[in-house]
């Protein structure tokens, strides 16, 4: 078997290749740099270069593959130029499906996220069947949905596709800049204060690595074209999340809390700054707003037709602080 991925110098991407390629997939990495350290060594994983704005490019990666993992996507919450989200997550999406149209590919996974439902209700987790209550909150969200828009269109032409909305993933692995689950375990780890956002009560989902990879393959083989799953782990507010971490990595950091508002209007003040000194701010009113928003969800659907499994949290934290130390 032969199998597209793009992403590969991402996160989810650099494990699912060489999960991939452990279970004898021959792996089309479609990457930007042939020399980047980031790609993932293996064997059975050939690395194409190309893009996937680049539609030649695309199908020429695409060439004899059987199915196609699309994880790639630009994430950069910190970004405020829409066209750097549209172009990647819509054109470069759009580019994907008609290639894979083309091969004739058997299925194609599009890894897409949660966030997309908008906020869940406190305690009351998102399902695949929630109408979203909110507007869009930045421009990742809106441009993922629009990227799940033309999925759908292309399954009307004929084309198979799953989509799976991934929640907070955490665990060991490439460490990149949009995983900010590990690196707020890893300060907690190894830092002596943490000061927080006076917000502790927000829950999210939390779904460890190794369950998400599962799942990719699990959707190439039993998910239903046209249909989407959510693939998450378990729902825990941060303050219970700071304390399993604490407790499990027998840390001794105080965290102390600050004024929500206090701290927006700070990071709204330093992000000005940036901009007129024409820096990449550290983070923005934005992104702030997206970590502490309710995003509770359940994966019920995943587990009962792609007979998904969920690691429980405390196992995962306890594998993610071993990778961490």
């Amino acid at each position: 078997m032969k199998a597209l991925l793009t992403g590969a110098t991402g996160y989810i991407g650099h494990q699912l290749a060489l999960e991939l390629a452990e279970r004898n997939f021959i792996v089309h990495a479609l990457v930007r740099d042939l020399n980047s350290e980031k790609i993932p060594k293996h064997d059975n994983i050939v690395p194409f270069k190309g893009d996937i704005c680049d539609l030649g490019s695309v199908k020429n990666a695409v060439a004899t593959c059987d199915y196609v993992f699309h994880a790639a996507a630009f994430t950069d919450l910190k970004c405020n130029k829409i066209d750097n989200f549209y172009k990647t997550n819509v054109i470069g999406t759009t580019n994907v499906l008609q290639a894979a149209l083309e091969e004739q590919i058997k299925k194609v996974v599009y890894t897409s996220t949660l966030s997309v439902f908008g906020p869940a209700l406190h305690h009351v987790p998102i399902t695949e069947e929630q109408p979203r209550l909110a507007s869009y909150s930045n421009d990742y969200e809106l441009t993922k949905k629009m990227s799940e828009e033309a999925v759908m269109k292309y399954v009307k032409k004929g084309l198979p596709c799953t989509i799976l909305n991934v929640t907070r993933v955490y665990g060991p692995g490439l460490k990149t800049f949009s995983n900010g689950v590990n690196a707020i375990i890893s300060k907690i780890m190894h830092d002596k204060i943490l000061f927080v956002p006076s917000k502790l009560e927000v829950e999210a989902n939390y779904v460890y690595i190794d369950d998400v990879v599962n799942a990719e393959l699990l959707a190439a083989e039993n998910g239903r074209s046209g249909e989407k799953y959510i693939i998450g782990g378990e729902n825990i507010d941060y303050e219970g999340l700071f304390r399993k971490i604490k407790t499990i990595s027998k840390s001794n950091i105080s965290i102390r809390q600050v004024n929500y508002d206090f701290i927006k209007g700070m990071i709204g003040f330093i992000s000005s700054l940036n901009d007129l000194l024409g820096l990449n701010p550290p983070l923005t009113p934005k992104v702030l707003d997206s970590l502490f928003t309710n995003r509770s969800a359940t994966s019920q659907k995943a587990i009962s037709s792609l007979k998904y499994k969920i690691t429980p949290l405390n196992k995962g934290l306890a594998e993610t602080i071993k990778h961490l130390t």
